[in-house]
């Protein structure tokens, strides 16, 4: 009988992402050669795990059935206490990832939501990672949906399945951001500025959040202030192509040499990125850097494409991959979010 704790302490020894990604599933193999139900479970989450973590979540929403498929045949399983818990912060990652792609049709979220509720609900649990994280998405869906979300969210109590207290605040200055209320967002952003609500996004987010807004208002001076202090953090980590897109349609407007630079850092790293929504993000800043260009041409000798590539033609793919990708996520939501986003990255005149 293999030594299963021994195989998943070497996971360590793997570099996070493919690698390590290829081992746990040569693990889970194993473990479902030897019918051992406990670490079929265990090695599923390590690989969910490792998948949402390493900034790449394409592998977790393929996987995620197996798990829960494996919930619901054993009971064995649900009265264990420590896989029940380890079970339902996978399915709050799941929630949270599912949007992200946009080949996942609108119903099937919601299905996926109801089935968190219903678990939550089983365990005697806080709805308040149910609440905020279907606020998220429908931020994108529906307004009316999402602002009732976020009053049921802030109703609900933290417990031991929630994102914890630096998350719960953040959440609240993203939703007071997306309907104006800015004073409201910098009082729930007031600590994990200051540094005393951490985690391990935290405070990049936060501040990315502020800096879509400013951006968005074209107080650009406010927007460049909060980004030198996450710049260092995010750039050259595919995790947070997010925030590098929003800091390129920045320094677009306000710095191209800059935004060249940032571009240059990170357009490899997207060109291997299989997360739509990160890449859209991406996509959709580098467009606006590209637009920048096409107007100040004197820029464009600073750009770098991997393997001497044409800028210009490089370019053109990302503005065919933003639109793209704008039109599907759209699509998908039954709104005209990120296609707004792709036209107007400053607001409408």
């Amino acid at each position: 009988m293999p030594n299963f704790s021994l195989t998943e302490s070497e996971f360590e020894n793997y570099d996070r992402g493919e690698a390590r990604l290829n081992a746990i599933r040569k693990a889970i193999g194993e473990a479902d050669l030897a019918k051992d139900l406990e670490w079929q479970f265990w090695f599923r989450y390590d690989y969910i795990e490792e998948s949402i973590f390493c900034g790449d979540r394409y592998y977790a929403l393929i996987c995620f059935p197996e798990l829960l498929r494996l919930w619901k045949e054993h009971d064995a399983l649900q009265e264990d206490g420590r896989i029940a818990h380890s079970f339902l912060i996978t399915f709050k990652w799941i929630v949270e990832a599912a949007p992200e792609f946009p080949q996942i049709s609108k119903d099937e979220i919601d299905s996926y939501f109801r089935e968190f509720k219903k678990e939550l609900r089983r365990q005697g649990k806080s709805l308040s990672g149910y609440y905020m994280k279907r606020c998220l998405f429908y931020m994108h869906v529906d307004m009316d949906i999402a602002s009732m979300c976020f009053y049921r969210f802030l109703d609900e109590p933290l417990d031991d399945s929630s994102d914890g207290r630096a998350l719960y605040f953040d959440q609240q200055a993203e939703y007071y951001l997306a309907v104006g209320e800015e004073e409201k967002a910098l009082n729930a952003a007031k600590d994990i500025f200051s540094g005393r609500l951490k985690s391990s996004c935290l405070p990049q987010a936060t501040y990315h959040d502020f800096i879509a807004y400013y951006v968005k208002h074209r107080r650009f001076e406010e927007a460049a202030e909060f980004a030198r202090k996450i710049e260092r953090r995010v750039s050259g980590d595919p995790y947070y192509h997010d925030i590098i897109g929003t800091l390129l349609t920045l320094y677009a407007a306000q710095d191209p040499a800059h935004a060249c630079e940032l571009f240059n850092r990170n357009y490899p790293d997207f060109q291997t990125s299989k997360n739509p929504w990160l890449r859209v993000l991406f996509a959709v800043g580098a467009s606006h850097l590209f637009g920048t260009l096409a107007d100040q041409p004197q820029y464009l000798s600073q750009i770098r494409i991997p393997g001497g590539g044409d800028p210009a033609e490089a370019g053109q793919k990302l503005r065919e991959t933003a639109g793209e990708l704008a039109r599907r996520f759209d699509a998908r939501n039954g709104t005209d979010d990120y296609m707004q986003m792709l036209l107007h990255p400053y607001g409408k005149e």
